[in-house]
């Protein structure tokens, strides 16, 4: 079907509209191209005044708070720095530093700071995160780098903000370049602050003024007005907003706690912060206008004079060091005060000095030091000190001084004994006691001190040898006096090695080494005593240095061999027991027991040593136990204190009886009376055990050591052996056999047996026989024999009443 315009109706019947051209009304006519281009030119005029406008208004806004900013970080942060510092800055300086930009960031108007040096490196921010770390220097950072001041609102998202996402989506980042004018920068600030308030200020401004152009093109001299009137008071508001930062800044520094003083060009103090009442127990207003001498310790007025005038030869110079100031209650305290030359700054005029009380941390170091060269123990002189003044002395001391300068080595005799059978703590205070009678001893200008252990070494300075020899018997003697350490009274003495300083050149060490020959000298020669060190003596410190070597291969190379001294009872005539007695097969000289056996509990060799006595002496009582002339005899063997010290001691030897098949009965072990002192230490533990195991106990030497007679009735003792030294005394006056007579007696009372040692005669035999001795051991009956010779001796021993008289 054919459809005519004249058939085309609308819905309501009405004819048709003719049709327009396609497209002819987007055309625009010349009213709307007028009112667009008019239109155009009004919007652009607006938006340009708004955006120049906006623009105006931030940079002013900006300036503004760089030279607020900069006012603040100049006089509270600049002081702080120098060129030296921000290459390695001290930990107590950079703690300081970063405490004050921590108190800057907190005051609310400065959301983070940072300082750079000129390598990229942040050395410090109030941002621990930061101190330390490098970063790609950009564009802004370089320009501060060389001199130029660069501020800039940015997004708070780009790369460089990631440790400020979290503050704001706008920041205003300033960068200032540390260091004084016309002078190249060494480092730069970068400085944020919060500018989304300011940047909504800015838009709304924009906003305000596009729609003002916008709405009222015509009347362009009101629009810019009222633009410049809103933009008037956006700075009014911001100058606002920046005295009141610089009110808090104020007020910081009000309260802080570090003393902030202002000096004018006559050094007189203008300006001092409340800090000085909690520093200083002074109120500010009693300092004002006083010169800054009157502050300080007189001694210490030349040099704050001297550090006044090198900052003022210089704008811009700090300088720093430590004086003392009186506080009000009288106590001078140590100030760090650290000057500021910032008389070309128009804003302060003057130099400023941030002082901080470091007195604690002066303190701590003087302790410290003490420590560093001290023994805590005794509170002497430790050997680094004594090596130096003895180094120091040399150095002082022409080759050829009529002054004398001697080093003693002073070593506690047996310390070891009392150390192991009392207890470390025992020791401790025998040491500490010791240490304050040497003190006692000596002169105010010489030096002692506690080398280690029980070594003790002294440095004299005197006119005479004999001076020096009459301080180390003063020393000594005062040593011998008794010492009681709790419920013990204890008498110990010391042996000590002298060298004298000569022409010849030497060294503290050597000095020493030499000092510890003569006193192994002294111990040598029966302890207690002092001996000057010869030269010919090195032979014998050589020779002890190889002993020490020799007595371990001794003990793998079989050089040890054990001899048995027959024990004989007294009423009969019998061998009733057998003491085995350790001897040295040493390849290259001839060497006793009295030698090695010291050396061998000094080393801790006595230990395998011991045992190796033990299992050979059980070993052979089980072999004789197989012949008729050896059945039932008791074998003896002397155990070292270090043994007895041992928890595991008790244990080693049952396990050598089971071992050898040695019955417990049988075996004897002697110990000196050094052992007892200790009542209830590891050594009577170990007795205690030994006793239970059904071992006999015997006391070697017995009256000549420590013990008490008193203790005897308490203790898991079964035999006393009579000090040879009693028995030899016999027949050379009264006192002797009394003395005898008491301990056979004490023993009968107590139930336990004796032995006499020593007995080299038959009148010596028969008068221990009329004392009531039960046995007795000696050269009279059989030396020390080997087990060949025993074997021969117990066979060819005639049991009869003629050899019970010899």
């Amino acid at each position: 079907m054919t459809v005519h315009p004249a058939d085309y109706v609308d819905a309501a019947g009405a004819p048709p509209r003719t049709p327009r051209p396609p497209l002819r009304w987007l055309i625009p006519s010349i009213e709307v191209t007028v009112l667009v281009v008019a239109g155009g030119l009004v919007l652009a005029t607006a938006l340009a005044v708004s955006a120049n406008a906006s623009s105006n208004l931030e940079e002013g806004a900006t300036a503004e708070a760089v030279s607020a900013v900069k006012a603040v970080v100049h006089a509270y942060v600049d002081p702080l720095l120098s060129t030296d510092l921000l290459g390695s800055p001290d930990a107590v300086t950079a703690a300081s530093i970063n405490h004050q930009l921590e108190l800057l960031t907190g005051s609310g108007s400065i959301l983070r700071i940072k300082v750079w040096s000129p390598t990229g490196t942040v050395v410090f921010s109030d941002l621990p995160a930061l101190r330390g770390r490098t970063f790609d220097i950009d564009a802004d950072l370089a320009e501060a780098l060389e001199g130029h001041v660069e501020a800039d609102i940015g997004d708070a998202v780009a790369d460089e903000n990631v440790f400020e996402l979290a503050f704001t989506t706008k920041l205003l980042e300033i960068y200032l370049p540390i260091g004084a004018e016309g002078e190249e920068p060494v480092g730069a600030y970068e400085i944020y602050q919060d500018a989304t308030e300011l940047e909504a200020l800015l838009a709304t401004t924009r906003q305000q003024i596009f729609l003002i152009v916008g709405g009222i093109g015509l009347v362009l001299l009101v629009t810019l007005y009222l633009a410049f009137h809103g933009a008037g008071r956006l700075v009014a508001e911001l100058s606002g907003r920046l005295r009141r930062s610089e009110t808090r800044f104020r007020s910081l520094v009000q309260n802080s706690s570090d003393l902030v003083v202002l000096l004018d060009r006559e050094a007189r103090m203008v300006f001092v912060s409340p800090a000085i009442e909690r520093i200083l127990g002074e109120p500010a207003a009693t300092r004002s206008d006083q010169p800054v001498t009157e502050l300080v310790h007189p001694e210490d007025a030349e040099w704050i004079t001297a550090l006044l005038e090198r900052l003022a030869a210089t704008p811009g110079s700090v300088s720093r060091g430590e004086v003392r100031m009186q506080h009000a209650d009288g106590r001078w305290r140590w100030i760090e005060v650290v000057g500021t030359n910032l008389m070309s700054d128009p804003d302060v005029r003057g130099i400023v000095l941030n002082c901080r009380d470091v007195t604690d941390r002066r303190t701590l170091e003087e302790q410290l030091r003490h420590q560093a060269f001290h023994d805590p123990l005794t509170n002497l002189a430790n050997r680094p000190l004594l090596i130096d003044r003895i180094e120091h002395e040399l150095e002082g001391r022409p080759m050829e001084s009529p002054a004398t300068t001697a080093v003693l080595l002073l070593d506690l005799d047996d310390f070891k004994t009392v150390n192991d059978s009392l207890g470390h703590t025992a020791g401790d205070e025998l040491l500490a006691a010791v240490a304050d009678r040497v003190r006692a001893a000596l002169r105010g200008r010489d030096t002692a001190a506690r080398i280690g252990g029980d070594e003790f070494g002294i440095l004299v300075r005197t006119g005479e040898r004999a001076e020096v020899e009459a301080i180390a018997e003063r020393i000594l003697g005062s040593i011998r006096e008794p010492i009681d350490l709790g419920d013990h009274h204890l008498t110990v003495a010391a042996s000590m090695g002298i060298v004298y300083v000569d022409g010849r050149q030497a060294t503290a060490d050597e000095l020493l080494r030499s000092a510890d020959v003569a006193m192994y000298m002294a111990k040598a020669r029966g302890k207690d005593r002092f001996v000057v060190f010869e030269a010919s003596m090195h032979d014998a410190a050589v020779r002890r240095l190889r002993l020490k070597a020799d007595l371990e291969h001794g003990l793998e190379a079989g050089q040890f061999h054990l001899l048995y001294q027959p024990i004989i009872d007294l009423a009969s005539g019998g061998p009733v027991g057998l003491e085995a007695l350790l001897r040295w097969n040493h390849p290259s000289w001839m060497i006793g027991p009295s030698e090695f056996v010291p050396f061998a509990e000094e080393t801790g060799m006595i230990i395998p040593l011991g045992r190796w006595v033990l299992e050979e002496a059980c070993r052979h009582a089980v072999a004789l136990e197989a012949t008729p002339a050896g059945r039932g005899l008791d074998v003896s063997v002397n155990v070292s204190a270090v043994q007895l010290a041992r928890h595991e001691f008790p244990d080693e030897v049952a396990a050598v009886l089971k071992a050898t098949g040695l019955d417990p009965s049988r075996l004897i072990i002697e110990l000196t009376e050094s052992v007892l002192l200790d009542r209830e230490g590891a050594p009577m533990t170990s007795l205690t055990r030994l006793h239970e195991l059904g071992i006999r106990l015997a006391i070697d030497d017995f009256g000549t050591g420590y013990s008490s007679l008193s203790y005897l009735h308490d203790l898991p003792i079964d035999i006393l052996k009579i000090d040879i030294s009693f028995v030899a005394a016999l027949d050379a006056g009264r006192e002797a056999p009394a003395v005898v007579r008491s301990i056979i007696r004490l023993a009968g009372t107590l139930g336990l047996h004796t032995i006499a040692e020593g007995i080299e005669r038959p009148e010596q035999a028969g008068r221990l026989r009329t004392l009531g001795a039960d046995y007795g051991q000696g050269f009279h009956f059989a030396p020390p024999l080997s087990a060949e010779e025993l074997a021969t001796y117990l066979r060819e021993r005639a049991w009869s009443p003629t050899a019970a008289e010899a």
